[in-house]
């Protein structure tokens, strides 16, 4: 451990409480401006630079029994450390018990929040994807709902232009502070991401969707960016966008504990004798979300019922009734998950109603 020599040329031990103000300084940039800091530069009797707190994180009391091979090495580990935290950055480099649990974006719906285990996680991307008509622009909008209420920013890249202000106030979205962009391409939306994500000014980011936004290459071509035509080949271009995206933007919004989640759509698969819906947009995506939920209409048998008088009259004098379906039995699922608290393939069935939503 860094020693400081006294008064009488006796080596001084730093104490913790030496080290936490050297950190809190630095955290803070102003170690080289502040009289406290040269205060405890006198008090210590060394000479302090911008990553001198790193001593203090890495090297630790050894137990009496270890040998001297161990000694040696784990002071040469830390001498490595300390290498890299100047080349990479000092919060870059930490010991697990230092790495900051991420927190959650709650659900406007107490069942879906404790389904997932405390909701969609800061820092990182989560992936809605289903079929038409089966829930996900109510429950997007309820979530940002949710965070709005919490004080959060939130952003919303309309790609397939189907954000609706009407719909959304009934929501409960406070459209005042939403703010919507209208991506043309998915290029544009997934730029935008990583623009907003890098300045560290949002805390909520949803991409609707993945699949309504073409790929600028599948758009134009050539320098001049002829317009293409419909029959031109595209082939795993919004895949290439993607894991191009991923490779540049994960440190980003991880940096930012901003939470993107992707909306996509399904995709059938008619080659066999039973139709398979699928998640596309490549294996990038499903690598990077750390949830990914599916979102599908259940058993019509499950489906909230209401009974109404026919204009008939029974036997007994009495109105004919009849069941009409005013809704649909909500089924999301837990393709994947890497969260704490949500257990994948697990899923949840909640009822839907056509006027009014979930109710739970």
């Amino acid at each position: 451990m860094a020693r400081t020599k006294g008064a009488k040329g006796k080596k001084k031990k730093l104490t913790k409480k030496d080290y936490k103000k050297l950190d809190k300084l630095v955290v803070d940039e102003k170690w080289q401006e502040t009289p406290v800091t040269k205060k405890i530069i006198d008090d210590l009797k060394e000479e302090v630079d911008l990553i001198g707190h790193i001593e203090g994180k890495f090297i630790e009391e050894l137990p009496p029994t270890v040998t001297k091979e161990q000694k040696e090495r784990k002071e040469k580990l830390n001498s490595v450390l300390r290498d890299l935290c100047k080349s990479i950055g000092g919060d870059s480099v930490k010991f697990a018990k230092d790495v900051d649990v991420r927190g959650r974006v709650p659900f406007g719906q107490k069942s879906i929040t404790e389904f997932t285990g405390g909701g969609i996680p800061y820092g990182t991307f989560t992936t809605f994807w289903g079929a038409k008509g089966c829930a996900k622009t109510t429950v997007i909008l309820d979530l940002i709902a949710a965070a709005q209420k919490d004080g959060k920013q939130c952003v919303y890249i309309n790609g397939e232009r189907s954000y609706d202000p009407v719909y959304a106030t009934k929501r409960g979205v406070n459209t005042n502070s939403l703010v919507v962009i209208d991506a043309e391409e998915l290029e544009q939306g997934l730029d935008a991401i990583i623009k907003l994500c890098r300045e560290k000014v949002v805390d909520l980011i949803v991409l609707d969707s993945i699949h309504g936004l073409a790929p600028k290459a599948e758009l134009y071509k050539g320098k001049a960016e002829k317009e293409k035509s419909t029959s031109d080949a595209n082939m795993a271009l919004r895949a290439r966008a993607l894991t191009q995206f991923f490779e540049m933007g994960t440190a980003v919004v991880a940096n930012a504990k901003c939470a993107v989640l992707f909306v996509a759509q399904s995709r059938t698969n008619l080659s066999g004798f039973i139709k398979l819906e699928h998640l596309t947009g490549g294996n990038a995506l499903m690598h990077a979300s750390r949830l990914i939920l599916r979102f599908k209409r259940g058993q019509k048998a499950d489906a909230p019922t209401e009974k109404r008088p026919t204009g008939a009259v029974t036997v007994k004098g009495k109105p004919a009734m009849e069941s009409i379906q005013v809704g649909f039995d909500l089924k999301i699922r837990a393709d994947k998950s890497q969260i704490d608290g949500c257990v994948e393939l697990s899923e949840i069935h909640l009822p839907f109603y056509f006027l009014g939503g979930i109710k739970e």
